[in-house]
């Protein structure tokens, strides 16, 4: 029987007439070229899902599912919300994908070095690695994003601050601290000293937040980037007009809930894309994304407003901390007073302490004497029947001669009056009609 000659190019036909064989099983959209697989951390609080799940990226998000970009994927019957933590060549063996059902947005927010101080922070307080990352990272708002291409170069931070008025002095804001010489010029030349600051004068000049100024000015001129929390907006306010004299208003950004979400976002971004090297605000900003990080600072690390209010109840403090082990930057630690953890910080050699001279502390810290003492009672035999003792009577008396002076009495108040027996009413003055 004689062969065609293009049997051996001949196609099998269907048995079933008119139908032929799917090239592609329905449902199953064409993955991505280049690593399909996506690991993502789903937005839940619920301690089980407390881990990356495998998804498949279709080849029409390819270019959007970064790594830290937000999505939206099917998990079970729900669609839920979550982060590309990474993207991989293939997912373990037996597992059927599902597919990414959009980006949300394809801004990195959630950076490799925020996953890895995130996932730290949940081992450290017994946490979820998603209640972490939604402290650190700021709600979106859909418009910012457009205010940021995902393809452009970081800008050159502070290039726009303009003309500015020069901040107080180093050597002004610190004068009477032997080290801090020492310890501006090892932040300046690259360095990352480690320190517990006690400010001195806190009340009225606000020198603290001088002395923090010129500490990020340092760290500024080696090239890196600073980030300092404080516990309130009134601390911001004046941290934030300290720096705006010091380096300028475009090198730096606030991160504080109370500008409200679009503000708080957008500086986000700013750091995220390199338009700004220093990050001030309050206990969120711990997280704020730089690519240098050379300083991580607090301001009163013992208030009570630098823990978090929701679980895993993290303290800004520790954040840092364990930032500052993993970038290996610089610390500062400040505070009118040391903490107990800042006192064990320098007590165990880990942080050196940065604070004034006993001269300096006497010379700017008002003089307070107790007249309750034996040495003040043998001087004045009447102190334990007098309303006003003699030597605060000497010190409001030298003090009129310059200005007002305020009186403010410890003891349990009382007016003596005469009442009559009786009907207990008061008697008065027939002219003035004060208590008699």
């Amino acid at each position: 029987m004689p062969q065609d000659p293009g049997a051996d190019q001949a196609v099998q036909l269907s048995l079933l007439q008119g139908f032929g064989a799917p090239a592609q099983p329905p449902g199953m959209p064409q993955p991505a070229a280049e690593d399909p697989v996506a690991e993502v951390l789903i937005e839940s609080a619920v301690p089980h899902l407390d881990r990356a799940f495998d998804y498949l990226v279709p080849a029409e998000l390819a270019a959007e599912a970064v790594p830290g970009a937000r999505i939206k994927a099917r998990f079970g019957a729900q669609e839920v919300t979550g982060f590309i933590t990474r993207r991989k060549a293939e997912a373990a063996e037996g597992i059927k994908l599902s597919r990414l059902a959009k980006v949300v947005s394809a801004q990195p927010v959630l950076t490799p070095q925020l996953l890895q101080l995130a996932n730290a922070v949940a081992s450290r307080y017994a946490g979820t690695l998603s209640d972490v990352v939604r402290a650190a990272i700021p709600p979106r708002v859909a418009r910012v994003d457009k205010e940021f291409p995902q393809a452009a170069e970081p800008a050159e931070a502070g290039g726009q601050g303009g003309a500015r008025e020069q901040g107080p002095h180093p050597e002004l804001c610190f004068a009477g601290y032997p080290a801090a010489g020492s310890f501006l010029a090892h932040l300046a030349a690259g360095g990352s000293p480690r320190a517990v600051l006690s400010a001195h004068k806190s009340y009225g000049a606000a020198a603290w937040a001088a002395q923090l100024s010129a500490a990020v000015t340092a760290m500024l001129s080696s090239g890196r980037g600073a980030v300092v929390v404080v516990p309130d907006a009134k601390d911001l306010a004046m941290l934030g007009a300290e720096l705006e004299r010091s380096i300028g208003a475009e090198a730096f950004v606030r991160l504080t809930a109370e500008d409200g979400p679009t503000p708080r976002y957008r500086n986000y971004l700013k750091l995220l894309h390199g338009h700004a090297k220093v990050a001030i605000g309050t206990r969120s900003a711990a997280f704020a994304p730089m690519a240098e990080l050379g300083l991580v600072a607090i301001w009163e690390d013992g208030d009570d407003l630098h823990v978090e209010q929701r679980a895993p109840y993290q303290h800004a403090r520790e954040v840092l901390l364990l930032r500052a082990e993993q970038a290996g930057c610089a610390v500062l630690l400040g505070g009118i007073s040391r903490s107990t953890e800042s006192q064990r910080l320098v007590e165990t050699g880990w942080a050196q302490p940065l604070q004034p001279e006993r001269s300096a502390v006497r010379a700017a810290a008002p003089r307070v004497v107790n007249t309750a003492d034996s040495f003040q009672q043998e001087r004045d035999p009447l102190l334990r029947h007098a309303r006003l003792p003699q030597e605060a009577w000497r010190a409001a008396r030298e003090g009129l001669e310059r200005g007002p002076v305020l009186v403010q009495v410890a003891r349990t108040g009382f007016a003596p009056a005469i009442a009559c027996q009786d009907c207990r009413t008061p008697a008065r003055c027939a002219q003035c009609q004060g208590p008699l």
